[in-house]
Order: structure tokens, then C-alpha cells, then sequence
């Protein structure tokens, strides 16, 4: 019995030593490292704005007795928008005219009398005190009438501010005051105007960043786009304007500006959107899934996939960052497989499984 035992142990012995280990692999996602035309840039959060908005006011008091325009109409330089009732600014420049011409009489006299008593004053024929009385009265005569000139030319003036005009082409606002009501001097907004094209948008970015940009700035235009939610979707380009000429202490951040066409008056005064500030673009970029970075208290690191299938932990040099994209400066070439889902537990020299 005790021999049939030690046959068995050492049978189930033999069977051990030939049965191959298993090796253990790791199932995992891949990529491949891409090359291709990258974009350096700045995104900031941004908003547009008019490059001119007019606030309509009446420059007199009066009855608003038009409008020519219906709300969120675009106008033409020149066209009317709202007449005031104008006839008591034609009755006070009649008035103001009739004044000057009853003065104009009276100069006219005074100068008559002084040229008449003239010769009669040298030759003593005429009091002198009475000469340089009538002379007097001409150059008060002559003021009255200047006086009278200047009142004409002001009546004028305000009879023309009874029709207002469009300074600007662009798109009007809301009518903030009706038909048939009473208008104040400088008073309430009657409506606004802006500029539509072309057309600014503001942003801002940190101060430790304006070095980089006067440098490329200052040898020549920097391109800027602009998106509403994200830049696979509809973009807008311009082209940087200006940068502000003082860094706001309070924030440690400068203000830019870029300026758009807006020809199809994509974007809105008023409207926040997203802007990108495009430095420089790299013709050759490394270009891998921002999921295949691991981050350890090294720095970056990748897990690239050799021929064997088995993986080397590679640390990396990252450059900006693109939506679900990074670009790597230093580590990695292009067409190398990386691991993109699947890191845990792996190490160099581990086996991988590829799904």
C-alpha cells in the first residue's frame, strides 16, 4: 500500500513539471502617435462688442412726432429715424430772422448818419459830442446785429435737431420711447445703434503671456478664432487688433482685442464666446490622445507598445493641450503605439492583450 502511494505522488510529481506556466497579460486599448499640422495658441473666454454704440437722444424738447424704422431694422448713414415736432423751431427762427432784419434797418441808418455828419464834425458845423454819440450808437447797432446773426444761425440749429438721422450704417435697437410722447433735451434714450461690421471682440489673458505675444505680434498679424461652444464646429476668424496699454494690478490679467467682419452677422454685441489666439503653428507636431498619459511624481509618462506586445514605460515632455488632444514635445515619434486605456497595473516589460 504504502509503495502504491509513493507511485501516485510521484506520478502527479512528473505531470506538474510538464505542464507549461502560464503567462499573465494585461488587456489594453492602443493608438497610434500621429503627425500633423498643430496650431500653437491662447484660449480665452471672450465677449463682443460694437465698435461704435450710439445711445439716440433728442438734443431739444419737444413732441416725437416719428419714427422711421421698426425695431432690430438695419439702416444706411443718413437715414431719418425720428422727426420732432418742429413748428415751434420754425416760428422762433422767423422770429429770430425778423429781429435781424429790424436791426439790419437800424445799422444801416446808424452808418448813414456817421457818414452824413462826418464832413459837418471836421468842420466843426457839428457838435464833436454828438459825433461820437451817433458813432457810439453805430458800433451798438453793429454788436445788436451780430448778436441777432448768432440767434438766426442757434434757431437753425435747433430746428434741424427735429429730424434725426442715422450717424452710422448698423442695426437698431428697441423703441424705448412711443409715438406722440414728450421728448426732453438730453433726456430719455430713444433708442441705440451699433456698428454690426465689423465688429470687436475683448479677452483677456495672464500677464505672464503678453512677452510671447508683443514679440510674434510685433513681426506681423496674429490670426484669432472664435466659437461659440468648441472649435470642431463653427469657427470665426480675425485678426488681433490691439492690446491694452496697462496690466490690470487687480487681476494680473491684460485685455486684447480682435476685430471680425461678422459679414453674416454671426456674432452679437454682448455675447460671451470663446477665442483662441493663434501664436505660431508646428508643421510636424506629435499628436497622441490625452487618455494615454499617466502622470507620476516624475512627471508625464506613456506606456509604449513594442513588437512583441510586450510595453516600456517612457516618460514624456507634453506640449498644449487640444479638447481630448495633446501634443508631445519630447519621448515619442510618430507611428509608435501607445497604451490608451488599460495602464493599471502595467509595467515595463509586462505583456498586453490588445483589444
Amino acid at each position: 500500500m504504502k509503495r502504491w502511494m509513493i507511485l501516485l505522488l510521484l506520478c502527479s510529481a512528473c505531470h506538474k513539471k510538464e505542464m507549461p506556466a502560464k503567462i499573465l497579460t494585461f488587456p489594453v486599448r492602443v493608438e497610434r502617435a500621429v503627425e500633423k499640422e498643430t496650431p500653437l495658441f491662447i484660449e480665452a473666454l471672450g465677449h463682443v462688442d460694437s465698435i461704435t454704440n450710439i445711445q439716440l437722444k433728442s438734443r431739444i424738447e419737444g413732441e416725437l412726432t416719428g419714427i422711421y424704422f421698426t425695431q432690430g431694422q438695419e439702416v444706411k448713414k443718413g437715414d431719418l429715424l425720428f422727426t420732432i415736432d418742429p413748428r415751434p423751431y420754425e416760428a422762433a427762427l422767423k422770429e429770430a430772422q425778423a429781429t435781424l432784419e429790424e436791426n439790419l434797418a437800424n445799422l444801416s441808418l446808424a452808418e448813414e448818419k456817421v457818414k452824413r455828419y462826418r464832413t459837418l464834425a471836421k468842420s466843426e458845423y457839428f457838435s464833436q459830442i454828438d459825433y461820437e454819440t451817433l458813432q457810439a450808437n453805430l458800433a451798438s447797432t453793429s454788436a445788436i446785429v451780430q448778436q441777432n446773426r448768432a440767434q438766426v444761425e442757434s434757431a437753425l440749429i435747433n430746428l434741424n435737431y427735429c429730424w434725426i438721422y442715422a450717424p452710422i450704417d448698423g442695426m437698431m435697437g428697441l423703441l424705448q420711447v412711443d409715438y406722440g410722447n414728450l421728448v426732453a433735451e438730453n433726456g430719455a434714450t430713444l433708442s441705440t445703434l451699433n456698428q454690426m461690421t465689423p465688429i470687436y471682440v475683448t479677452f483677456s489673458i495672464p500677464e505672464f503671456k503678453l512677452p510671447q505675444v508683443q514679440k510674434v505680434f510685433s513681426k506681423g498679424e496674429l490670426k484669432v478664432l472664435a466659437a461659440y461652444e468648441n472649435f470642431s464646429e463653427e469657427v470665426f476668424v480675425g485678426k488681433l487688433f490691439m492690446l491694452d496699454n496697462s496690466v490690470d494690478p487687480n487681476t494680473g490679467m491684460i485685455t486684447l482685442r480682435a476685430i471680425f467682419e461678422n459679414n453674416q452677422r454671426e456674432l452679437w454685441p454682448g455675447q460671451f464666446i470663446r477665442t483662441r489666439l493663434i501664436l505660431a503653428t508646428l508643421p510636424n507636431a506629435v499628436v497622441i490622445p490625452y487618455t494615454a498619459v499617466q502622470m507620476t511624481q516624475e512627471g508625464p509618462v506613456l506606456f509604449v507598445v513594442k513588437d512583441n506586445l510586450t510595453v516600456e514605460q517612457r516618460p514624456v515632455t507634453l506640449g498644449q493641450r487640444e479638447n481630448s488632444h495633446v501634443i508631445v514635445l519630447k519621448g515619442l515619434t510618430a507611428g509608435e503605439t501607445i497604451v490608451t486605456e488599460g495602464q493599471l497595473n502595467l509595467h515595463t516589460g509586462a505583456r498586453v492583450e490588445i483589444r
